[in-house]
């Protein structure tokens, strides 16, 4: 009985402290999911329409030591889908999360975003810098439209013919027609092959599509014109957080948008992460969270 007794203590002081729900935000609601203890920080997903759940596995690590605030954007994931199109505009993206911040009662907080959320991350920091702690910009999105095009039309180049007609023949299913969602699992399994160097731990991105969504990205759709315009370059120096810029090295933002970022942001350090491409925190999770521990020690 006292053996049992002690597990359990152990148990509780061990497992990390979770904490979920929806925030009433900004005419919407947004699903947040917490995990850990420790200072704040609030982690943007990739995308757009993709959720938080593909991050969680991968980033437990970090939450021994803080608290990681997970959350679905507008439109995306658990958080609802029933939104007036008009607000679909890059400022409402950036605003739903400072206000998830205040309702959330934090002050200032440390901020980490990958790819699309990477860019989004840096936004926020530009539009409010002095609640943004430290900043990490992990395989972040190009901060223009002509750099992400230059990106894209690489990583186009790497995909094989196999793929690229293995894509088509998905494209083609009557029940990718009719919406289904396996279909557009089994496409971007494919697609995001190209972004691994080792292709074995695609089978470790685990993407949670809701049944709804062919009809969250039409409302995403309203965002189309701002991501063909974009161009954050000029205003990086705005961002006065220190900033750790961090890249698999086969990503070709390595080469593209990294030295952008790094010389753009004034208190900023850029690692890369040997072999691994998209998404380090999956091919090289050690090298990843070391270089993130580091780096959030170093700003305390």
């Amino acid at each position: 009985m006292r053996k049992l007794l002690v597990l359990l203590l152990l148990v509780s002081c061990t497992a990390p402290q979770k904490e979920e729900g929806l925030l009433a935000v900004n005419g919407t609601s947004l699903y947040y999911y917490s995990i850990g203890k420790g200072e704040p920080v609030i982690v943007i997903h990739g995308g757009p329409v993709l959720d938080q759940s593909y991050m969680i596995d991968h980033f437990k690590e970090l939450s021994k030591n803080y608290r990681l605030i997970f959350f679905d954007q507008r439109a995306c994931g658990k958080s609802t889908a029933d939104v007036d199109t008009a607000s679909m505009t890059m400022k409402t993206l950036i605003d739903d999360i400072d206000q998830l911040r205040q309702k959330l009662n934090l002050d200032q907080v440390h901020v980490l975003g990958h790819s699309w959320g990477g860019m989004l991350a840096a936004r926020y920091a530009i539009e409010y810098p002095l609640k943004v702690k430290s900043l990490v910009l992990c395989d972040a999105m190009p901060p223009s439209f002509r750099l992400w095009n230059e990106e894209e039309q690489i990583l186009a180049q790497r995909t094989s013919a196999y793929d690229s007609v293995l894509e088509d023949q998905i494209k083609s299913q009557e029940g990718f027609k009719n919406q289904e969602v396996k279909w557009v699992d089994s496409l971007m399994k494919v697609a995001f092959k190209s972004q691994f160097v080792d292709t074995t731990k695609l089978a470790l991105l685990k993407i949670k599509l809701p049944q709804d969504y062919f009809k969250r990205s039409k409302i995403f759709e309203h965002i189309g014109p701002e991501l063909f315009a974009f161009d954050l370059t000029t205003q990086l120096e705005k961002i006065i957080a220190p900033t750790l810029i961090i890249y698999g090295n086969q990503e070709p933002a390595t080469d593209i948008s990294a030295p952008v970022y790094k010389s753009g942001i004034a208190d900023s350090q850029l690692v890369i992460i040997p072999h691994s491409g998209h998404f380090p925190f999956i091919e090289q999770p050690v090298r990843f969270n070391n270089a993130v521990n580091l780096f959030w020690l170093s700003s305390k």
